[in-house]
């Protein structure tokens, strides 16, 4: 059986649809899939699926170069908005495309029809796969116990946290924790209070597959909103993260939980109290049942029946 599945957007939201591909599997056990990644030309995110999950994608996989127009009216309960990603801005070949085979899914995140799709979703929901990737050498164990951060994208995101948050969080972090630092070569200079000290490691990864590999090690973590935040939970890491969409602490619109946000006990409003995320993050280096209670600051060993059998 030949299926089609459409995603769109960066790598965030491919990660987020590539989560169902195995609820694809298990409805029609014999399908063989191709992705059609919806990026307008950028072939990069496409390449990292087909890399990391080639068992999923066994017709490849195809990058829509362009959609019909950068404008696209629709009305929602919003009103009337520009959303250019709606399938029907796609191109008649690349239409036909999408439908020449058994079954087509599209599974656009932000455009929620894959919740009413044939196959089992949500109990895929908060599971995400785990990838193939290459054996690296014994120095990067998964024995190593650090943070490993992504706060800062680029010099346009909206999505960043302050410089002088970002700079007094890692200085209190690094107190009590190792912290390996993802940043783009090009951006190094953000960190350059960090350059040499004794706690914090500054990693030009070159590549997703070198920030999958850093993920896999990692005991979790903290982050902004960015693609990257996702790729911890293809390995069961906690993932801490700083969103504007969040407007107090666990506090996050179902429209965004949906979508993007999933845990909201670990999601915090930028800026966050920066004594509050640190008491978080090294409760959970001292006790996994943080990972389940990150509300809990103080003595959660008191809510935790444990017996000692003598």
């Amino acid at each position: 059986m030949n299926i089609n599945v459409r995603m769109e957007g960066g790598l965030g939201d491919h990660l987020l649809a590539n989560r169902f591909i195995p609820a694809i599997l298990d409805r029609h056990e014999d399908a063989s899939i191709k992705v059609f990644s919806d990026t307008e030309g950028n072939d990069r995110t496409l390449n990292v699926l087909l890399k990391l999950f080639p068992r999923f994608y066994k017709r490849g996989g195809e990058v829509i170069k362009e959609r019909i127009s950068k404008n696209f009216s629709i009305t929602s309960q919003f009103g009337k908005e520009n959303y250019p990603t709606h399938i029907d801005n796609q191109k008649t070949e690349i239409i036909n495309k999408f439908n020449d085979c058994d079954k087509f899914y599209d599974l656009h995140i932000d455009g929620l029809k894959w919740l009413y799709y044939d196959f089992d979703w949500l109990r895929y929901f908060y599971h995400f796969p785990k990838p193939f990737l290459q054996k690296r050498n014994s120095s990067e164990s998964s024995s190593q116990k650090y943070l490993l951060t992504h706060l800062y994208s680029r010099p346009d995101s909206p999505y960043n946290l302050e410089q002088g948050y970002v700079n007094g969080l890692l200085h209190t972090l690094s107190k009590y924790v190792k912290i390996v630092i993802v940043i783009e070569k090009q951006y190094m200079d953000y960190y350059n209070d960090f350059f040499n000290h004794p706690n914090i490691t500054i990693n030009t990864a070159d590549s997703i597959e070198d920030i999958f590999q850093l993920a896999k090690n990692c005991k979790c973590f903290l982050g902004i909103d960015s693609g990257i935040r996702y790729i911890p939970y293809h390995f069961s890491k906690p993932v801490f993260l700083f969103s504007k969409y969040c407007s107090q602490y666990r506090q996050v619109a179902p429209s965004h939980l949906v979508r993007w946000l999933i845990f909201d006990k670990n999601v915090f409003p930028l800026n966050f109290d920066v004594n509050i995320v640190s008491q978080m993050i090294q409760n959970l280096f001292d006790n996994p049942a943080s990972a389940l209670f990150p509300e809990i600051l103080n003595n959660i060993d008191s809510y935790i029946v444990k017996r000692n059998f003598l």
